[in-house]
């Protein structure tokens, strides 16, 4: 018995109502805002920042803003020069 190649094409038929369901969760291109103002833009990154660095220290009691060890349960030790 000798086999068959079939060839298989794959075409589109989405019709507009299917289109709008599969497009119902995009949210939809429009007017787009002004950007914030440069000082509240640097104070979100200042502030987000610094809670950062908090959050480091406590873990792992190293303060990166001075870049030297602190007290507590890790022990540090200077491989480079």
């Amino acid at each position: 018995m000798a086999a068959a190649a079939a060839t298989v094409t794959a075409v589109s038929s989405c019709g507009k109502r299917e289109r709008d369901i599969v497009d119902a969760g995009m949210p939809k291109k429009g007017k787009r805002g002004t950007p914030p103002p440069p000082e509240e833009v640097e104070a979100f990154l200042v502030a987000a920042e610094s809670s950062l660095a908090r959050r480091f220290a406590a873990k792992y009691n190293y303060d990166v803003v001075k870049d030297a060890p602190r007290d507590g349960r890790c022990e540090w030790v200077r491989v480079g020069p």
